[in-house]
């Protein structure tokens, strides 16, 4: 009976496999000589623990999440990934039964593999057509084309025919009838039906050296390309700090610093200014850019034609990072990448959520910020902002005993007058709250939604001060600390442990960035409480027959993963439409990241854009559930004379009550 495998090292002499073992090892010198070349640049950054994230692995590498959100993914990378794993594994395995004389490729197993690997070469093929043709005629603008990409599509391709023409030579040297589980390989000994054995037996030596040779190129290319993504984006993605994409903490208190009997200029640095300032994971995340330009395809900035490209921002600092192991020379990092694109950046961390490969361009800007902030060089439009929060506690620069006026108006319980007065939270009025007439409505809304729920809460009166979000996202970083310090020792004072507030900005500072200071508090969105109040039946809302459209504020529903909330409550009242960029995949207001004190002089302004497309959809009504967001879509809407309403769902609820 015919024994189900095939002859290893068929019609290869010796002399073939001494050449091919000389360029093997030749391939992996340049191979491990390349990948020293990455360490030694990682190795600029400071030393950092670091935890491992095995989830991320699985989900990101392997099962290839990211990538497969947008449709290019599911028909190119995927089977082009998996195709090439299963390749690389069935070569190795034949590279072991030849090489160590242990036979176990035989029988059923020898079908099996024979299947999947022919399987995996055509979906390879297919998939490199389709890459390779997207990139010739198709290719989107935020994607940058270079010959590198084209070369690399090309050389997987030709590696792939070359596997399926010596499969078929060797197959129509011996035609076995069970090769006809190697499908494609059996249909292309066709080809060579009218062949005698010596032709096929001398094109099939002929062309598994240039195979052989052609695969020992490939593997030393792969450092030296952005093949390399193979590994760093792998390493990138089992380092991964799953955190909230707005958590900027730094390694140090200043306070406590400050505080000390001396201490060094050094100690009270938190920025990234020079490259030796990241810690070199972080080295290694800009590394890792496979340079698909997802990051840039979202951005609002970039949208709008200002200076910003997160990808650049990136491959920036990657590029210099090279550059410095080679001329030791120290640049600012700010510098480098730009100062316009870093001040364009909204914060809005669409870049970071797109990044099929872990890398977070929004931690790369506020550090740069940082730095050049230390440098005393921001855009001088900040400086009023910055004096409000220092002399007034709020950015608006208005007077801080407004807080206090305005929260006797409403006939609040301030606690520094009660404080021994029982309740269950902590309303966190906020600057916007205070200083911005919109944000008021949507406070006094609130107010009426809570006391006609019955819900006990108190406020802090003119001891409320900035949460320093601004401070923080534009890299005023001890001002931010001074801030949130002095809030925290107010929090302990009263025992506070439960807030609500109307402020995406202020929720997730106060959520996410102040347990950095020692206090663990429960923060809740209003969204969250009205919903809740609806659900248990202690308040009541009356349907009215509009077309309410929800736009997705970033520091709620992407940076937070709040967007649910908002929608239930609308669905309960109206009638709820969606822009056609919604939830994780909203477009920016165009006020976060400091924005909101800049004027936005470059390109089409943000809020304009959002606007467009919220108009588009022909509501009666545009729904919010952020400070910034209000201001700015109001704006875009009283600009394109529009009639329609912008109003918070705090007030939407409010005036529908029953």
């Amino acid at each position: 009976m015919e024994q189900i495998t095939r002859p290893f090292g068929w019609n290869v002499s010796k002399i073939d496999f001494l050449i091919l073992y000389i360029t093997f090892f030749i391939a992996l010198f340049f191979f491990f000589y390349g990948f020293y070349r990455h360490f030694k640049v990682w190795s600029i950054g400071k030393r950092a623990k670091i935890n491992i994230n095995f989830f991320s692995y699985l989900t990101n590498v392997l099962f290839q999440r990211k990538v497969s959100e947008r449709k290019f993914g599911t028909f190119s990378h995927i089977p082009i990934f998996w195709s090439f794993l299963i390749l690389t594994i069935t070569t190795a395995l034949v590279g072991i039964q030849m090489d160590f004389g242990i036979k176990f490729i035989y029988g059923n197993f020898y079908l099996f593999l024979s299947f999947i690997s022919d399987l995996a070469g055509i979906l390879l093929i297919i998939a490199l057509i389709f890459a390779l043709f997207r990139r010739l005629f198709f290719l989107p603008n935020y994607l940058r084309s270079i010959l590198e990409d084209n070369i690399i599509l090309i050389l997987l391709l030709i590696l792939s025919i070359q596997g399926f023409l010596i499969e078929g030579l060797r197959i129509a040297y011996f035609k076995p009838e069970f090769e006809k589980f190697s499908f494609m390989g059996y249909l292309i000994s066709n080809l060579f039906y009218n062949f005698s054995k010596e032709q096929i037996s001398f094109l099939h030596r002929i062309l598994w050296n240039i195979h052989a040779w052609t695969t020992m190129l490939f593997i030393a290319y792969i450092p030296y390309s952005k093949l390399s993504h193979i590994f760093t984006s792998t390493l990138n993605l089992i380092f991964y700090q799953k955190q909230p994409s707005a958590k900027h903490d730094v390694e140090n208190n200043l306070i406590e610093i400050i505080n000390k009997e001396s201490f060094s200029e050094g100690e009270i640095k938190t920025g990234y200014k020079y490259i030796y300032d990241l810690p070199w994971f972080k080295i290694l995340m800009v590394d890792a850019c496979t340079i698909c330009g997802r990051c840039t395809s979202v951005c609002p900035a970039y949208l709008t034609n200002k200076p910003l490209d997160p990808k650049k921002i990136v491959l920036d600092t990657r590029d210099y990072a090279y550059e410095y192991i080679e001329n030791k020379e120290d640049k600012v990092l700010g510098l480098v990448v730009g100062e316009d694109a870093l001040w364009s950046c909204t914060s809005c961390g669409a870049c970071v959520h797109a990044c099929p490969v872990g890398i977070n361009q929004l931690d790369l800007i506020i550090n740069y910020r940082r730095a050049l902030v230390e440098d005393n060089n921001y855009p001088s439009q900040l400086n009023n902002s910055y004096r409000g929060m220092e002399n007034q506690s709020n950015p608006w620069n208005a007077p801080k005993n407004e807080r206090y006026k305005f929260a006797k108006e409403l006939n609040l319980v301030i606690l520094k007058e009660n404080p021994n007065y029982s309740f269950d939270y902590l309303l966190w009025i906020g600057c916007s709250g205070v200083y911005d007439s919109k944000s008021q409505k949507t406070i006094k809304a609130l107010v009426n939604i809570l006391n006609k729920a019955n819900v006990k809460f108190a406020v802090l009166g003119d001891e409320e001060k900035c949460t320093g979000d601004s401070a923080r996202r534009t890299g005023n970083e001890l001002l931010f600390q001074t801030l949130a310090y002095e809030n925290v020792q107010t929090f302990k004072k009263y025992n506070i442990n439960k807030v609500i507030t109307i402020c995406p900005h202020c929720y997730n500072t106060l959520k996410n960035e102040y347990e950095f200071f020692g206090i663990k508090l429960e923060v809740y969105h209003h969204s969250e409480i009205i919903l809740a109040l609806i659900r248990e039946g202690k308040i009541k809302v009356n349907k009215i027959a509009q077309k309410i459209i929800f736009h997705d504020p970033c520091y709620l529903s992407r940076h937070n993963n709040i967007y649910g909330q908002p929608r239930e409550i609308l669905n309960n009242i109206g009638t709820l439409i969606e822009p056609e960029r919604n939830k994780k995949n909203s477009f920016c207001c165009g006020a976060g990241g400091g924005r909101m004190w800049m004027e936005e002089k470059i390109g089409k302004k943000i809020n304009i854009e959002r606007t467009e497309e919220l108009l588009s959809k022909n509501p009666d009504l545009i729904a919010i559930a952020c400070p910034f967001c209000n201001i700015m879509i109001s704006d875009g809407v009283s600009r394109k004379n529009s009639n329609v309403k912008v109003l918070d769902i705090a007030v939407i609820v409010s005036e529908n009550l029953i």
